[in-house]
């Protein structure tokens, strides 16, 4: 499929702390996603661009992990995955949990031990995957949150201010699910073709037009394209390495196999019928 930027991605780490950085953007994707009344947010971690040396045998599994404080202190932590992780949902829900809990710990060491479970701010999460987590599930933008398994209704905590919510909250967009046709909001579609690079099939709201403005090569620093270009050629690097060596693995099991196929007695003609190999590939591997 086309994409919108040839060159880079809004998922390359340096472009989406350029993009949450901007909080008027970020409180538009939190809107959005979770459907909140949010006023505005304030960016507390993880929107600085940096140009710390990369250990390039140690990249590209969390390209970004962004936490922002809301105008209620509802804290959003937003994250981008852009390869597939056996454990990241326990991870993700780690992040969730410590979070709540630290922010406890701080109101316990200002003294507030007399408020601070009605003090305690929910703690909600975004996650952005490249890649499918929820194999059962076909949307691409999926929800969580404690419910009442018979009844369906949400498990809500009282806090500051009177204030009835759930004080747990995820969502997962999972870019490689998008399909045009699929029934979505229009702001949750705009969200899916931004991260996932593609073109828009509707003009984008003001929030996603002003983070689409921040790929455009034009608009950055000398130093931000230097470290851009950088982090551009180390994933492909890694990508070309990746790819290398899953054929590599693959053209040692396709040996494997053949081999384990003759010692059970079976000819080359018969092994040629059954993978599909050529002869010559066949005997190839037998030398």
């Amino acid at each position: 499929m086309q994409k919108r930027h040839a060159h880079v991605s809004p998922t390359l780490d340096i472009m989406a702390k350029k993009i949450f950085s901007l909080p008027e953007v970020t409180a538009a994707f939190i809107r959005d996603i979770l459907e909140l009344d949010v006023a505005d947010a304030q960016i507390v971690e993880g929107n600085q661009p940096h140009s710390m040396a990369y250990e390039e045998d140690d990249l590209f599994s969390t390209a970004v992990d962004v936490r922002a404080k809301l105008h209620d202190g509802t804290e959003v932590i937003i994250e981008i995955q852009i390869r597939k992780q056996q454990y990241f949902l326990n991870r993700f829900h780690y992040y969730l949990a410590n979070q709540l809990v630290e922010n406890v710990q701080k109101l316990r060491q200002q003294g507030q031990t007399h408020k601070m479970y009605e003090q305690m701010e929910p703690v909600y999460g975004i996650a952005i995957l490249e890649k499918s987590l929820l194999l059962d599930e076909e949307a691409a933008i999926n929800k969580y949150w404690l419910t009442n398994s018979r009844s369906g209704k949400q498990l809500k905590a009282y806090y500051k201010n009177g204030k009835h919510q759930n004080l747990l909250q995820v969502a997962f967009l999972e870019l490689d699910k998008y399909n045009k046709d699929e029934s979505l909001t229009d702001a949750g579609r705009q969200w899916l073709e931004f991260f996932g690079n593609l073109p828009f099939t509707k003009a984008p709201s003001q929030a996603v037009a002003h983070a689409d403005s921040l790929l455009d090569s034009s608009s950055w620093t000398k130093e931000e394209k230097t470290m851009i270009d950088e982090r551009i050629r180390i994933q492909e690097n890694y990508d070309m390495t990746l790819e290398t060596a899953v054929d590599e693995a693959r053209e040692e099991g396709r040996k494997q196999l053949v081999c384990e196929m003759v010692s059970r007695g079976m000819t080359p003609d018969l092994i040629s019928e059954m993978t599909g190999l050529s002869l010559e590939e066949i005997k190839s591997m037998l030398a």
